[in-house]
């Protein structure tokens, strides 16, 4: 039993990725709902600033970009998990139905944006840039 014990090997498996250095924007984890009004996206992005936040509304889909940035502890030695991501990100999400980019609002709260798309009654191609309030009820 002590020969098999001593010779037995111990593997571990790290959780993947346990390290992102990929220079790709990352894609935060995201939810799409569907009213009889709206579309509803709602992103989870915990430490962004919601001022840094890009929303481009287009009558057939939505972009959502941004830079979340973590720092390091100082002097550093190693990195045993690194699970949540950093640095730029973008969200896409395309609709079946056209929305009103006019009439379209955002709010973050609690790491969360939450982005109110109502549908639209005529279709106008253009492209509308989302203001992002703090708090408050939609």
């Amino acid at each position: 039993m002590d020969d098999i014990r001593r010779s037995s090997i111990r593997i571990l498996y790290p959780r993947l990725p346990y390290a992102l250095f990929d220079l790709r924007p990352w894609t935060p984890p995201t939810n799409v709902f569907e009213t009889e009004q709206a579309m509803v996206i709602v992103a989870e992005l915990a430490g962004v600033d919601p001022a840094s936040l890009r929303i481009d509304a287009h009558p057939t889909f939505v972009s959502i970009q941004g830079t979340r940035q973590l720092a390091l502890p100082a002097r550093l030695r190693r990195l045993h998990r690194m699970e949540i991501a950093s640095g730029p990100f973008q969200i896409e999400v395309p609709f079946d139905r056209p929305i009103d980019p006019d009439a379209a609002t955002a709010r973050a709260l609690n790491g969360l944006l939450e982005v109110w798309l109502p549908f639209a009654v005529q279709t106008e191609q253009r492209v509308v840039v989302i203001q992002v309030s703090e708090g408050g009820g939609q």
